[in-house]
């Protein structure tokens, strides 16, 4: 009962500790909510399981490198007990009803042309796989908690564009209402703006599910409670940079953790094949033991103390003929050897693949930073464009349904331009993640 509380004290003071660091009232940056993420999400602790077991799994292997002792104790009845009669000396038993033995042995192998290492290294493989996995893992949490940040501080802004259509919109309606009274316009204009309005609210509900779903999802990769109120720190800014292609793609060949797995992944099936090559090796092992019986004549009834001590050799004969050994072991020769193969090949088309992310991230990049460009020339263009439809639109000389167009394309295009850079931002991490960079 004390370890219970214990247990359940020292869980509720680790959580206080990690959540400390963050709170409903501060705002959250996205070093800090990666940090969270990397300190909370279940995957990491997964994954650090998985590393202690396949540590666990190379001392396991390591056992068969020591000797091993045992006790045994043993009693056996048996009867009818056979004898032998001799004239003037009377019966003779040949053993004793009741049987007594108990001893301590010990076995070892002393040589067996590194078998049981080979086994040793093929777990130790499978240790550094489980610490790259533990690596990938962390990238891939890291990079979405990125994208899932940055994604929120997309769909404010976007809402923060569309009030100010709104807004704008609703003024531009108490404006149009006037001049029905006055007799300038008609209920048609009135109505056309309406239509606009509804149009422009429907879209920023649109945006304010998206953005729910976006902090939902942020909350569930840093472990935040769902009713926890987050702000976020941070904005969106561009940097225009030349950037090389090759000098990139060779620093996501030396940190691609894909391409360490895929390494791992060869390295173990090599120390498979090595296992599997070793399976016919000879054994050269000893065992000894000591201990009391009974059953010595001439009392067969007294214990007496007993060794035995051997040295045995096995050498399978199914390396040399292996028919007799059903073929088993050239099987898993060819098994081994397909698996390494197929491993080689699973690699070669990861570099094809990081190749590809680096050239596409850098292509998109130079794309996003060209769209921005444009879309901040189209923003002014579409400034000016609406200043110059009021004045017409006071003067008499354009419709109502013109200005609304101003004003309607004035919003797409802010929108448009927060877009490209909101793109331009996530490209930059994508860029880092194809290269392999950590941003943790």
């Amino acid at each position: 009962m004390k370890f219970y509380f214990k247990s359940i004290f020292l869980f509720l003071f680790i959580t206080g500790i990690a959540f400390s660091q963050y709170s409903s009232n501060d705002s959250l940056t996205v070093d800090q909510a990666v940090h969270m993420v990397l300190q909370n999400n279940p995957a990491i602790q997964s994954a650090i399981h998985s590393i202690d077991a396949s540590k666990a799994r190379v001392e396991e292997s390591k056992s068969s490198l020591y000797p091993e002792a045992g006790i045994s104790l043993n009693y056996t009845r048996l009867g009818p007990v056979a004898s032998i009669s001799f004239p003037g000396f009377g019966n003779f038993d040949l053993f004793p009803a009741d049987n007594f033995d108990e001893h301590i042995g010990v076995s070892a192998t002393i040589y067996d042309f590194d078998k049981r290492q080979k086994n040793v290294d093929l777990a130790l493989t499978k240790v550094q796989s489980f610490k790259d996995k533990l690596e990938l893992v962390k990238q891939g949490l890291a990079y979405r908690t990125i994208q899932t940040f940055y994604t929120i501080l997309f769909l404010q802004r976007s809402i923060a564009v569309q009030n100010e259509a709104i807004n704008t919109l609703k003024e531009h309606l108490n404006i149009t209402k006037k001049k029905v009274e006055a007799g300038t316009a008609t209920n048609f204009d009135v109505l056309t703006t309406n239509v606009r309005v509804s149009a422009a609210e429907e879209e920023k509900i649109n945006l304010q599910n998206s953005l729910a779903n976006a902090e939902i999802t942020l909350k569930q990769l840093t472990g935040l409670p769902q009713n926890a109120n987050i702000e976020l720190s941070g904005d969106f800014t561009e940097n225009a940079a030349v950037y090389n292609v090759d000098s990139l793609t060779n620093a996501a060949m030396q940190n691609r953790f894909e391409i360490k797995a895929a390494n791992d992944q060869i390295a173990t099936e090599t120390a498979q094949y090595n296992v599997v090559s070793a399976i016919n090796n000879p054994t050269v092992s000893i065992a000894a033991s000591y201990g009391v019986k009974n059953g010595y004549v001439p009392d067969l009834n007294l214990w007496h103390g007993n060794y035995v001590a051997a040295l045995q050799v096995d050498v399978p004969l199914s390396g040399v003929i292996p028919y007799f050994g059903g073929y088993r072991e050239q099987s898993m020769h060819e098994e081994s050897a397909a698996n390494l193969h197929a491993a080689e090949s699973f690699k070669n088309d990861i570099l094809l693949q990081v190749r590809s992310d680096v050239q596409k991230g850098v292509t998109d990049l130079q794309s996003s930073m060209e769209r921005y460009n444009t879309t901040d020339a189209a923003v002014h263009q579409a400034e000016s464009a609406l200043e110059l439809a009021k004045i017409r639109y006071e003067a008499g000389t354009v419709t109502n349904l013109d200005l609304l167009d101003a004003e309607t394309s004035l919003s797409q295009a802010k929108l448009m331009r927060l877009q490209a850079l909101y793109k331009y931002v996530i490209g930059r991490y994508e860029l880092l993640q194809a290269v392999g960079e950590k941003v943790w």
